[in-house]
């Protein structure tokens, strides 16, 4: 039986193995590439991942790790204030150089994954699972679900496409102020949807 690998050593590896791909693409990777690359042997990442499939979901589950707070937050509990802070320090997290190159291997993972013949799922998942908070916050502050489940989609669809922004242009001064402009946009929305609603009460 061999030995069991240790925890600290995979993540030191796949630390090393997001630095590597700074300049790469996913698609180019393999595990004699990557081995030459680290200067380590082939049989260390087979060791340690198995095969490279499990690699890149490793290097994705990796990157995606990043919304684990937003995942065990539950936003239903949080004022405006608080909200509004949570979510500009998850786009401050977006704006590093490093995190840029992260995304784009996140949207390149997402682009595989619409035509993979076992998908993983995740992407579609953190989408939801975005949508959702934002449409469990916009209830609790009193919109009706039809109208929050739009203006979380909208929210959601936004929050993304702006990342994608800062991925293709790498203008991240000019892509937060449009982060901020949505921001702004969606909370005078959410008090024209609260004002109309209660004149119609």
């Amino acid at each position: 039986m061999g030995r069991p690998a240790k925890p600290e050593r995979k993540a030191e590896l796949l630390s090393a193995i997001l630095d590597y791909l700074m300049d790469k693409t996913l698609a180019e990777l393999t595990f004699r590439s990557l081995a030459d690359g680290l200067g380590i042997s082939s049989y260390v990442l087979v060791y340690h991942f198995g095969n490279r499939e499990q690699l890149v979901n490793e290097i994705i589950r990796s990157i995606e790790s990043r919304l684990d707070s937003m995942r065990n937050t539950d936003v239903r509990d949080i004022d405006r204030e608080a909200w509004k802070s949570f979510l500009l320090e998850s786009w401050q997290w977006t704006m590093a150089q490093r995190n840029r190159h992260l995304a784009r291997l996140e949207f390149e993972a997402t682009a595989q994954d619409i035509v993979a013949a076992a998908p993983r799922g995740t992407s579609q998942e953190h989408f939801r699972m975005l949508h959702e908070k934002a449409r469990d916050w916009l209830v609790v502050q009193g919109i009706r679900e039809e109208f929050a489940d739009t203006d979380a989609r909208l929210f959601t669809s936004t929050f993304y496409g702006l990342q994608f922004d800062f991925v293709v242009m790498n203008q991240p001064e000019e892509a937060t102020m449009a982060f901020e402009l949505m921001l702004t946009v969606f909370f005078e929305n959410l008090d024209h949807r609260l004002l109309t609603d209660g004149q119609h009460l």
